[in-house]
Protein backbone atom coordinates (compact mmCIF):
# COMPACT_ATOMS: atom_id res chain seq x y z
CA UNK A 1 0.00 0.00 0.00
CA UNK A 2 1.46 3.42 -0.95
CA UNK A 3 2.46 5.75 1.86
CA UNK A 4 -0.01 8.33 0.59
CA UNK A 5 -2.88 5.87 1.10
CA UNK A 6 -1.60 4.93 4.56
CA UNK A 7 -1.43 8.61 5.50
CA UNK A 8 -4.99 9.21 4.29
CA UNK A 9 -6.38 6.25 6.26
CA UNK A 10 -4.44 7.29 9.36
CA UNK A 11 -5.76 10.85 9.15
CA UNK A 12 -9.34 9.58 8.98
CA UNK A 13 -8.75 7.19 11.90
CA UNK A 14 -7.28 9.87 14.12
CA UNK A 15 -10.04 12.34 13.25
CA UNK A 16 -12.55 9.76 14.47
CA UNK A 17 -10.53 8.55 17.48
CA UNK A 18 -9.95 5.12 15.94
CA UNK A 19 -6.78 3.24 16.88
CA UNK A 20 -4.91 1.82 13.93
CA UNK A 21 -2.91 -1.43 13.82
CA UNK A 22 -0.67 -2.63 11.00
CA UNK A 23 -0.02 -6.30 10.36
CA UNK A 24 3.50 -5.65 9.12
CA UNK A 25 4.58 -9.20 8.33
CA UNK A 26 5.96 -7.96 5.00
CA UNK A 27 6.40 -4.28 5.86
CA UNK A 28 10.15 -4.64 5.45
CA UNK A 29 9.51 -5.55 1.80
CA UNK A 30 7.27 -2.51 1.30
CA UNK A 31 9.87 -0.21 2.82
CA UNK A 32 12.61 -1.48 0.52
CA UNK A 33 10.36 -1.27 -2.56
CA UNK A 34 9.27 2.27 -1.69
CA UNK A 35 12.82 3.43 -1.03
CA UNK A 36 13.87 2.15 -4.47
CA UNK A 37 11.74 4.86 -6.10
CA UNK A 38 12.71 7.63 -3.70
CA UNK A 39 15.79 9.24 -2.17
CA UNK A 40 14.99 7.86 1.29
CA UNK A 41 16.69 4.86 2.85
CA UNK A 42 14.68 1.70 3.65
CA UNK A 43 15.01 2.48 7.36
CA UNK A 44 13.63 6.00 6.88
CA UNK A 45 10.69 4.68 4.84
CA UNK A 46 9.97 2.02 7.46
CA UNK A 47 9.93 4.70 10.17
CA UNK A 48 7.52 6.79 8.10
CA UNK A 49 5.17 3.83 7.59
CA UNK A 50 5.23 3.06 11.30
CA UNK A 51 4.55 6.67 12.30
CA UNK A 52 0.99 6.38 11.00
CA UNK A 53 -0.03 3.48 13.27
CA UNK A 54 -0.71 3.04 16.97
CA UNK A 55 0.65 -0.51 16.96
CA UNK A 56 2.59 -2.55 14.44
CA UNK A 57 3.59 -6.20 14.31
CA UNK A 58 6.79 -7.00 12.44
CA UNK A 59 7.96 -10.46 11.40
CA UNK A 60 11.65 -11.39 11.38
CA UNK A 61 11.18 -14.56 9.36
CA UNK A 62 9.62 -14.51 5.87
CA UNK A 63 11.69 -12.10 3.77
CA UNK A 64 14.27 -11.25 6.42
CA UNK A 65 15.16 -14.91 6.84
CA UNK A 66 15.41 -15.25 10.62
CA UNK A 67 14.41 -18.74 11.79
CA UNK A 68 11.55 -17.44 13.94
CA UNK A 69 10.32 -14.34 15.71
CA UNK A 70 8.01 -11.31 15.59
CA UNK A 71 7.63 -8.15 17.64
CA UNK A 72 4.85 -5.75 18.50
CA UNK A 73 5.68 -2.05 18.49
CA UNK A 74 3.58 0.54 20.29
CA UNK A 75 3.34 2.84 23.30
CA UNK A 76 4.37 1.64 26.75
CA UNK A 77 0.83 1.24 28.11
CA UNK A 78 -0.29 -0.86 25.15
CA UNK A 79 2.76 -3.10 25.34
CA UNK A 80 2.30 -3.59 29.08
CA UNK A 81 -1.24 -4.77 28.41
CA UNK A 82 -0.04 -6.97 25.53
CA UNK A 83 2.44 -8.69 27.85
CA UNK A 84 -0.34 -9.26 30.39
CA UNK A 85 -2.58 -10.80 27.72
CA UNK A 86 0.26 -13.00 26.48
CA UNK A 87 0.99 -14.26 29.96
CA UNK A 88 -2.68 -14.82 30.77
CA UNK A 89 -2.96 -17.03 27.68
CA UNK A 90 0.13 -19.00 28.65
CA UNK A 91 2.47 -17.53 26.05
CA UNK A 92 6.12 -16.88 26.75
CA UNK A 93 9.65 -18.08 26.23
CA UNK A 94 12.70 -18.35 28.43
CA UNK A 95 16.20 -17.40 27.33
CA UNK A 96 15.04 -15.69 24.11
CA UNK A 97 18.44 -14.12 23.52
CA UNK A 98 19.31 -16.53 20.70
CA UNK A 99 16.14 -15.50 18.86
CA UNK A 100 16.90 -11.82 19.40
CA UNK A 101 20.41 -12.35 18.04
CA UNK A 102 19.08 -14.02 14.88
CA UNK A 103 16.58 -11.18 14.42
CA UNK A 104 19.37 -8.62 14.83
CA UNK A 105 21.43 -10.30 12.12
CA UNK A 106 18.37 -10.46 9.84
CA UNK A 107 17.71 -6.73 10.22
CA UNK A 108 21.35 -5.70 9.83
CA UNK A 109 22.29 -7.98 6.93
CA UNK A 110 19.05 -8.59 5.04
CA UNK A 111 17.15 -5.32 5.51
CA UNK A 112 19.75 -2.57 5.88
CA UNK A 113 22.53 -4.63 4.31
CA UNK A 114 20.84 -4.83 0.91
CA UNK A 115 19.99 -8.54 0.65
CA UNK A 116 16.27 -7.81 0.62
CA UNK A 117 16.68 -5.33 -2.24
CA UNK A 118 18.64 -7.96 -4.17
CA UNK A 119 15.73 -10.39 -3.81
CA UNK A 120 13.43 -7.78 -5.41
CA UNK A 121 15.83 -7.41 -8.32
CA UNK A 122 15.83 -11.18 -8.79
CA UNK A 123 12.02 -11.20 -8.89
CA UNK A 124 12.16 -8.61 -11.69
CA UNK A 125 14.52 -10.91 -13.60
CA UNK A 126 12.06 -13.79 -13.16
CA UNK A 127 9.34 -11.51 -14.49
CA UNK A 128 11.48 -10.61 -17.52
CA UNK A 129 12.12 -14.26 -18.36
CA UNK A 130 8.43 -15.21 -18.08
CA UNK A 131 7.09 -12.25 -20.07
CA UNK A 132 9.90 -12.59 -22.60
CA UNK A 133 8.55 -16.03 -23.43
CA UNK A 134 5.03 -14.69 -23.89
CA UNK A 135 3.71 -15.18 -20.37
CA UNK A 136 1.57 -12.64 -18.54
CA UNK A 137 1.37 -11.68 -14.88
CA UNK A 138 -1.48 -11.67 -12.36
CA UNK A 139 0.15 -8.67 -10.63
CA UNK A 140 3.19 -6.62 -11.60
CA UNK A 141 6.33 -7.35 -9.62
CA UNK A 142 6.78 -4.82 -6.81
CA UNK A 143 8.73 -6.73 -4.16
CA UNK A 144 10.10 -10.28 -4.08
CA UNK A 145 7.00 -11.97 -5.51
CA UNK A 146 6.38 -12.77 -9.16
CA UNK A 147 2.77 -13.85 -9.81
CA UNK A 148 2.88 -15.70 -13.13
CA UNK A 149 -0.53 -16.12 -14.74
CA UNK A 150 -0.72 -19.84 -15.41
CA UNK A 151 -4.44 -19.81 -16.18
CA UNK A 152 -4.07 -17.24 -18.96
CA UNK A 153 -1.76 -19.62 -20.81
CA UNK A 154 -3.75 -22.73 -19.96
CA UNK A 155 -0.99 -24.15 -17.75
CA UNK A 156 -2.20 -26.34 -14.90
CA UNK A 157 -0.82 -25.73 -11.43
CA UNK A 158 0.08 -29.39 -11.01
CA UNK A 159 1.95 -29.49 -14.32
CA UNK A 160 3.82 -26.33 -13.38
CA UNK A 161 4.83 -27.51 -9.91
CA UNK A 162 5.94 -30.88 -11.31
CA UNK A 163 8.06 -29.16 -13.97
CA UNK A 164 9.64 -27.03 -11.26
CA UNK A 165 10.28 -30.10 -9.10
CA UNK A 166 12.03 -31.76 -12.03
CA UNK A 167 14.47 -28.84 -11.95
CA UNK A 168 14.89 -29.02 -8.18
CA UNK A 169 12.66 -25.99 -7.52
CA UNK A 170 9.98 -26.09 -4.84
CA UNK A 171 6.90 -23.99 -5.60
CA UNK A 172 3.24 -24.29 -4.63
CA UNK A 173 1.68 -22.52 -7.61
CA UNK A 174 2.04 -19.41 -9.69
CA UNK A 175 3.30 -17.17 -6.87
CA UNK A 176 7.08 -17.34 -7.10
CA UNK A 177 8.87 -15.88 -4.07
CA UNK A 178 12.54 -14.99 -4.41
CA UNK A 179 13.93 -14.84 -0.87
CA UNK A 180 17.45 -13.48 -0.50
CA UNK A 181 19.10 -16.90 -0.71
CA UNK A 182 17.50 -17.35 -4.12
CA UNK A 183 19.00 -13.98 -5.09
CA UNK A 184 22.42 -15.13 -3.92
CA UNK A 185 22.14 -18.18 -6.20
CA UNK A 186 20.27 -16.64 -9.11
CA UNK A 187 22.97 -17.66 -11.61
CA UNK A 188 21.90 -21.24 -10.96
CA UNK A 189 18.19 -20.70 -10.31
CA UNK A 190 17.25 -18.44 -13.23
CA UNK A 191 18.37 -20.91 -15.95
CA UNK A 192 16.37 -23.64 -14.20
CA UNK A 193 13.28 -21.44 -14.16
CA UNK A 194 13.77 -20.52 -17.80
CA UNK A 195 13.81 -24.22 -18.72
CA UNK A 196 10.60 -24.71 -16.73
CA UNK A 197 8.92 -21.75 -18.42
CA UNK A 198 9.93 -22.95 -21.87
CA UNK A 199 8.70 -26.45 -21.07
CA UNK A 200 5.24 -25.48 -19.80
CA UNK A 201 4.65 -22.68 -22.32
CA UNK A 202 6.01 -24.73 -25.19
CA UNK A 203 3.91 -27.75 -24.25
CA UNK A 204 0.81 -25.60 -24.11
CA UNK A 205 1.55 -24.01 -27.49
CA UNK A 206 1.98 -27.47 -29.01
CA UNK A 207 -1.34 -28.68 -27.59
CA UNK A 208 -3.33 -25.71 -28.95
Amino acid sequence: MPLSAVSSIASFARAHNIRLHCDGARLWEAAVATSSSSSSSPSAVLAEYCSHFDTISLCFSKGLGAPVGSIIVGDAATLTHARWVRKSLGGGMRQPGMLAAAARVAVDETFTGGLLRASHETAKKVEAVWTGLGGTLVHPVQTNMCWVDLEARGVGVEAFTEACADEGLRVSGGRLVTHYQIAQNEAEVLPRLERVFKKVLGAQSTSQ
